[in-house]
């Protein structure tokens, strides 16, 4: 099945801004693995009949995956899945009794539908629909083989799996559209942000321009035309008129080039 667990692993909820949020998936995650194990053991041999050691070896691969499904729900599937199907052929032996739940026990059943949660918030659409198909498929086919007949109530393990993956998809959804408007948000914020800094430059350059720029040019005019104006003035002064001139000119070409990169 086609996945995003090629990527380095990460925690459910590992984006959460809350420390305990963060920490929630693990906590769950252990307390149903350190419930589901020693329960499902004991579901098996006292009520099923099972040997104790072939209980323990079908518990273990059924519960503890949990713990591995907080950042790897996907590969913890295949192992709960295979381990869930062995166990209902496991169950069909000479004392199988109808009127006990099957193909799945209660605790197996608790600990398949947390993990189709935790699959629906890591997983694409496309393998929550790959996992629910490989579901109502292992349920049906165990169905076909029951001493007793298929009956409606075994689909409940396809049903609940399915609500559960469903539900799991929504969330993560719903958080992945949340995280994207806040995205937008930021780069709005930012854009806003951008203008107002490019609209504030506009305006010190325009400033510049009217007024600063403005008096440049005069004191241009003023000291290139000096000596056509007072023609008294002695030849030192002509030449301060004229530095002044200069200098005034240079400043001005300074003052559009900086006018410029400020526009």
């Amino acid at each position: 099945m086609a996945s995003g667990e090629e990527r380095p692993p990460r925690a459910l909820l590992a984006g959460a801004s809350r420390r305990w949020v963060r920490v929630l998936p693990w906590a769950v995650a252990f307390v149903l693995s350190v419930a589901l194990l020693p329960t499902t053991i004991v579901v098996l041999t006292a009520d099923y009949g099972l040997n104790g050691a072939v209980a323990a070896g079908l518990a273990v691969p059924q519960a503890a995956p949990l713990l591995l499904a907080v950042v790897r729900p996907l590969r913890a599937w295949y192992v709960v899945f295979v381990a869930d199907v062995a166990g209902g052929v496991a169950l069909l032996g000479p004392d199988f009794a109808e009127r006990l739940p099957w193909p799945f026990p209660a605790p197996v059943l608790v600990g398949y539908v947390v993990l189709c949660l935790a699959l629906g918030l890591r997983e694409s659409r496309r393998t929550l629909l790959l996992v629910w198909l490989a579901t109502a498929g292992a349920n049906v086919g165990l169905g076909f083989v029951a001493p007793h007949g298929f009956a409606a109530k075994e689909l409940l393990f396809t049903i609940l799996g399915g609500v559960a993956l469903l539900l799991g998809g929504v969330l993560r959804e719903r958080s992945e559209v949340q995280r994207r408007l806040v995205e937008q948000e930021t780069i709005s914020e930012a854009e806003r942000s951008r203008r107002t800094l490019l609209e504030e430059r506009a305006r010190i350059a325009r400033e510049l321009h009217d007024v600063v720029a403005h008096h440049m040019s005069v004191i241009t005019v003023q000291a290139d035309t000096a000596e056509y104006r007072l023609r008294t003035l002695p030849p030192d002064v002509r030449e301060e008129f004229t530095s002044i001139a200069s200098t005034a000119r240079e400043s001005l070409g300074e003052m559009r080039r900086l006018l410029g990169v400020l526009r």
